[in-house]
């Protein structure tokens, strides 16, 4: 059965973070094997798309406080909303409650299809970030709240995010559809091919134990807690170096905070990489991944990491510990950074420990795209068939269909 999907999301390449990939990888595999498929999502200036399916943007403003995140306006964006009005689609799915979200939840209501929406982040956090008014986070939280409520489907990619879900208040049904990697396992001869073009990016030395982080700038992140940790290593004469992959708005501080440190000759910030191939063989240069976050909720870095047989460093507890046990295919610390200096001062000196650890998440955590996205696309063709007796017969004109 062929399927026309629309994949709806607030951030997209150039801009990309996990939920961003994750939308991605919807959009590339279910064009290429289950049908045509469309991503929508904010148009960034002088950024041209290659992508194999076709992607519709409209037009943006920066989102104050949130860069490089940008704020959508496609109520106002006329050949844009020609474009996604010539389409007739099976079923839309958003992976982001704002803009781009409700934009699919009017397209759903106006056309009689089904409309899944996936929980990916811990908004509330991002919500406290922006604004200094708690009565004001509570309003969007409502909204929030609001938008999961209205979906026919409600997907989180594991427990621990439906766990913050319903911490939240929601308190519908949702269904876990777990996360995947772009990333390929590569075999001897191509990591080492990886490796080498890795430390030529970056200026790495080859022969020392390498740290790497990959993922957007921001003390929610835990960053500081590395930082903090990477003093005492240095400070009991532990050689390492450490790789800060991404930009976000703690960027200079995390340096100046390196500055200070007197460590500026074991840290690398690489700044954003979007290229998938460059960010590969960086990843082939790393001994450990080392996420402390306890933002994120099932980060794909994790799953990146996994493919190279590199073992992350998650706190215990935390949503991104989902599914590693210590030492099996992981490592589990507690949230300061004494448990981190030690965690890599030990197993430093036990690179097996390391080896089986990052075999273990290959086998364990490393789940490609392809094979999710086939789960993905059975599960639609049942939502499709459950709700085809609601559906509407509406043929696509090219009047405004998404206004009021």
């Amino acid at each position: 059965m062929r399927i026309t999907t629309c994949q709806f999301n607030d951030s997209y390449f150039p801009i990309m973070d996990g939920v961003g990939i994750t939308a991605h990888n919807y959009a590339r595999w279910l064009n290429e094997k289950y049908g045509k498929t469309v991503l929508v999502a904010p148009k960034v200036k002088d950024y041209e798309d290659e992508e194999d399916y076709r992607v519709y943007r409209f037009k943006s403003v920066l989102l104050p406080g949130m860069n490089p995140y940008r704020v959508g306006l496609p109520l106002i964006d006329i050949k844009f909303k020609k474009k996604l009005n010539k389409i007739r689609f099976d079923l839309v799915h958003a992976h982001s409650p704002f803009i781009s979200g409700q934009l699919a939840q009017r397209l759903a209501r106006k056309r009689g299809i089904p409309f899944v929406a996936t929980f990916h982040t811990k908004y509330r956090e991002d919500f406290r970030k922006v604004l200094n008014n708690n009565l004001f986070v509570d309003f969007l939280m409502n909204m929030t709240l609001d938008f999961y409520n209205s979906a026919d489907v409600v997907w989180v990619p594991n427990k621990s995010t439906g766990e913050t879900l319903r911490e939240y208040g929601y308190s519908g049904k949702f269904e876990i559809m777990p996360n995947g990697t772009d990333m390929e396992t590569p075999d001897k001869s191509k990591l080492i091919r990886f490796r080498k073009a890795g430390l030529e990016a970056t200026g790495a030395n080859g022969n020392e134990f390498t740290l790497l982080f990959v993922g957007q700038h921001r003390w929610e992140k835990n960053v500081r807690l590395i930082i903090d940790a990477l003093r005492l290593l240095a400070e009991k004469k532990v050689s390492y170096q450490m790789i800060f992959v991404g930009e976000g708005y703690a960027s200079k501080e995390m340096k100046k905070l390196v500055r200070e440190y007197g460590i500026t000759d074991k840290v690398i910030f690489t700044g954003l990489v979007t290229e998938r191939n460059k960010l590969r063989n960086i990843y082939a240069c790393a001994d450990l991944f080392v996420f402390p976050s306890l933002y994120d909720n099932s980060p794909l870095v994790i799953q990146e990491a996994a493919a190279f047989n590199i073992p992350s460093v998650v706190l215990k507890n935390s949503s991104s510990a989902e599914g590693i046990s210590d030492k099996v295919n992981g490592f589990l610390i507690d949230d300061n950074a004494g448990s981190l200096f030690k965690l890599i001062s030990g197993v430093k000196k036990y690179p097996e420990v390391i080896k089986l650890a990052g075999e273990g998440a290959r086998k364990s955590i490393y789940k490609p795209w392809e094979g999710i996205v086939d789960s993905v696309y059975q599960r639609y063709v049942e939502i499709i068939e459950e709700n085809v007796h609601k559906r509407k017969s509406v043929k696509p004109e090219e009047d405004d269909d998404l206004d009021d």
